[in-house]
């Protein structure tokens, strides 16, 4: 999409194929009717935008090899994830106050950190949010580990960190250098806390001490990076449309270097070549190993990568206009 206050997109690729979950259409459905249920489709624009947005799509790009449990709690992650986002992040005046963030924050790890819910009269704004993470987190907990939940927890507990940092820069109007907006991007998009499922949604679980070796955690770094700085690159028209405070990797660039936005996106663009070729290179070496489990998260990281960028040009969020 261009308009006369955006210039063109650059085209971005991935290495490797996209594919589908054929229970796709089902999750769709259900993620409707788990939203209505608990109250987040709170008018007829925030549905059409959800309709638009088609979450279960996106769950149903990156993880194609699902169980049918693991998808429906993909999808519905994913249709949280989005009305949260339009609620209380970046279009909200949320977005721009680090105390109400902080509060909100410590609102959402209260209810991973116990799965109980506050009486509605104490939970504000955000209680049909907590309703539902509740039921996220029971679902979770009944087909993770222990240790697979808290994996979980602590990549939220970033993402929350992460928003109160972007309200802390939107207050002030200061903007972020790009050594620190590329660490923080990695958890404000909340890709950790969906690469964290890929063994629950995937129905396989790493041991450990495979999942603490540092070169797993290095590709997983980069595959969040590759999908964080995409939906940067193709969301940027709705980010100017809709944002007061546009906080990207193309407008850090155009900041930080001086240049125009046309320029911003193409080296925003370079970037996000350059980091799928260090993921790849990451990559090889723990393929050489052959260890099966490993080879199957890796299989889902690539998932994610070519489902994220398949998505968000069939996606209605951010109107690219390319049929699904």
């Amino acid at each position: 999409m261009t308009s006369s206050h955006c210039p063109a997109l650059p085209s971005l690729r991935s290495p490797f194929r996209a594919a589908m979950h054929r229970h796709t259409p089902a999750a769709e459905a259900g993620t409707l009717a788990w939203a209505d249920r608990f109250g987040l489709l709170t008018d007829p624009a925030t549905r059409r935008r959800l309709v638009g947005t088609r979450s279960a799509r996106l769950a149903g790009r990156v993880s194609p090899r699902a169980t049918l449990p693991g998808l429906l709690l993909n999808t519905d992650w994913q249709t949280w994830l989005f009305l949260f986002d339009d609620a209380f992040c970046d279009e909200s005046e949320f977005g721009a106050r680090p105390p109400a963030m902080i509060g909100l924050a410590a609102q959402v790890l209260a209810v991973l950190e116990t799965g109980q819910v506050p009486p509605p009269g104490e939970s504000g704004p955000v209680g049909a949010f907590l309703a539902a993470l509740a039921d996220l987190r029971d679902r979770l907990a009944a087909l993770a580990t222990p240790g697979q939940l808290a994996r979980f927890t602590a990549a939220v507990t970033g993402y929350l960190l992460a928003l109160t940092w972007e309200a802390k820069h939107r207050e002030a109007g200061v903007p972020a250098t790009l050594r620190e907006y590329q660490v923080m991007r990695r958890h404000s998009g909340a890709v950790p806390t969906c690469l964290a499922l890929i063994e629950v949604v995937n129905g396989f679980e790493l041991p450990e001490r495979v999942v603490r070796q540092a070169g797993l955690g290095e590709v997983s770094a980069a595959a969040a990076d590759v999908t964080s700085w995409a939906n940067d690159i193709l969301s940027y028209p709705k980010e100017v449309r809709r944002s007061a405070h546009v906080l990207s990797l193309p407008a850090v660039l155009a900041r930080e270097h001086g240049i125009p936005a046309a320029q911003a996106l193409r080296e925003a663009a370079a970037l996000y070549e350059e980091r799928i070729r260090a993921y790849q290179e990451l990559e090889a070496p723990l393929l050489a190993e052959g260890n099966p489990l490993v080879n199957m998260y890796l299989a889902d990281l690539r998932a994610w990568i070519a489902g994220n960028l398949a998505w968000s040009y069939e996606t209605g969020r951010y109107g690219l206009g390319i049929a699904a």
